[in-house]
């Protein structure tokens, strides 16, 4: 089982997307490349070395899910940025 992170009320994640190049399926739903988004939670990597999976969300805070069977971007799509809130 993977570990599901979801930041605190005191922190707010980012992802700006360094590779919007489409996957093998066709989604529904995708990123722009340059375009940053809030990140609504994280997993951990299953497997030392690989990425981990991350939920985004739009500018209204709905979920981008690129289709029904996938909910998660691959986080080597993205640079992550972390704000600390005060």
């Amino acid at each position: 089982m993977v570990n599901l992170f979801v930041p605190p009320s005191y922190m707010a994640v980012y992802a700006k997307c360094i590779d919007a190049s489409l996957p093998a399926f066709e989604p529904d739903e995708w990123v722009e490349e340059g375009r940053v988004y809030p990140v609504k939670h994280f997993t951990e990597p299953m497997n030392q070395g690989d990425g981990f999976a991350i939920t985004l969300m739009d500018e209204d805070g709905v979920e981008i899910h690129p289709s029904s069977s996938h909910w998660s971007f691959a986080s080597h799509r993205f640079e992550l940025y972390t704000l600390y809130l005060n």
